[in-house]
């Protein structure tokens, strides 16, 4: 498996392995419309063409403070993806969030989770963050043990707004990202 930056021709595929991880991951979790709503309207395509325009912004210089790697088994076929970025609410600017980190749901429990959020904290820390926060729905039990195997710590709770259901989202918490790294510092 090869951990890389993402770059604009991988859009489609991150499409997809979003699409079909976020709906896998998150049935049962939220009312039924919203979810349909979600299956209904989200498609790859939909979602691949905004992966698309943030990676044409990000090799045209924008957003220097975000990092977007790809998790590929053959050259060009992501089926992981992460999305790090600085945390809205923190105007110390030392604060990092993931904002996404999905892995293809037949590709779960092999690791792949683990090694993108360990590279996602090393690029991160490499661009001055000192912190690292993921909000992840609460009743998604299995990310929330994910994330405390991987030693954040549950700091508090916040809603996330899916289509004008307010759902109930727990926060982890790593005070100091560094601790997220682990393994080989290169990509391979």
């Amino acid at each position: 498996m090869t951990v890389r930056p993402a770059v604009v021709h991988d859009a489609p595929a991150m499409g997809r392995v979003m699409v079909e991880a976020w709906l896998f991951a998150h049935r049962g979790q939220m009312p039924d419309r919203a979810w349909q709503k979600r299956v209904d309207e989200w498609t790859p395509d939909v979602s691949a063409r905004s992966w698309g325009r943030l990676l044409t912004e990000r090799a045209e210089g924008e957003h220097p403070r975000v990092v977007l790697l790809v998790a590929e088994d053959d050259p060009g076929d992501p089926i992981a993806l992460v999305l790090g970025t600085e945390a809205e609410y923190d105007t110390s600017g030392s604060t990092a969030q993931i904002d996404s980190l999905y892995v293809l749901p037949d590709r779960q429990g092999q690791g792949i989770g683990r090694r993108l959020l360990q590279e996602a904290a090393r690029e991160l820390a490499a661009l001055g963050f000192t912190m690292l926060h993921i909000g992840v729905l609460t009743a998604n039990l299995p990310a929330r043990g994910f994330y405390a195997a991987m030693g954040g710590h549950e700091i508090g709770q916040r809603t996330f707004d899916e289509e004008g259901d307010l759902l109930p989202e727990s926060v982890y918490a790593w005070p100091d990202i560094t601790a997220l790294v682990g393994g080989s510092s290169e990509h391979s």
